[in-house]
């Protein structure tokens, strides 16, 4: 872990993202840890495992609000810990695919994030309505262009999937 990321602010964050996420986001946060330039770096590669884009705004705000009114305190503000509304509808989708071409997502992204690749194509597969979305979900969790390039080059023939 970087020296730069206090490891109370480290303890406090992965137990929220544990707590909304239900699953250890240790070995993913060490290695947006490493990775960051800073604290704020460290907080907007750690919501980026938010998969909802409201929920991922507000759980930064909640943390910039408290760092900033106590800036010694890394405490999160309360947040509502319950599944958005927009999540709670059921989540089937029409669009295949087959296990070899899922491997080959899975395989494609865990070059790129290591073992959080599982979950986050499990979580971006039920909310994906084609291929072509669940990539373009997946694509977003990478954090340089060079990345999503790398990716988007080994998973270049599933596109052609999209119903």
């Amino acid at each position: 872990m970087s020296d730069l990321i206090n490891p109370r602010l480290f303890a406090r964050v992965e137990r929220s993202l544990r707590k909304r996420l239900n699953v250890n986001v240790t070995p993913h946060l060490k290695r947006c840890a490493a990775h960051a330039k800073s604290e704020d770096d460290f907080m907007a590669a750690a919501a980026r495992m938010l998969i909802n884009q409201q929920e991922r705004q507000e759980w930064l705000a909640s943390w910039a609000t408290r760092r900033h009114n106590e800036s010694a305190d890394t405490t999160p503000a309360d947040l509502d810990t319950t599944t958005p509304s927009s999540l709670d509808a059921p989540l089937q989708r029409t669009f295949r695919i087959t296990p070899q071409q899922r491997e080959r997502v899975r395989e494609a992204l865990a070059n790129e994030l290591g073992p959080i690749a599982d979950l986050l194509l499990d979580n971006e597969a039920r909310r994906a309505d084609s291929v072509t979305e669940l990539l373009q979900r997946l694509e977003s969790h990478l954090e340089s262009d060079e990345q999503r390039a790398r990716f988007r080059q080994s998973t270049l023939s599933s596109r052609s999937l999209d119903a």
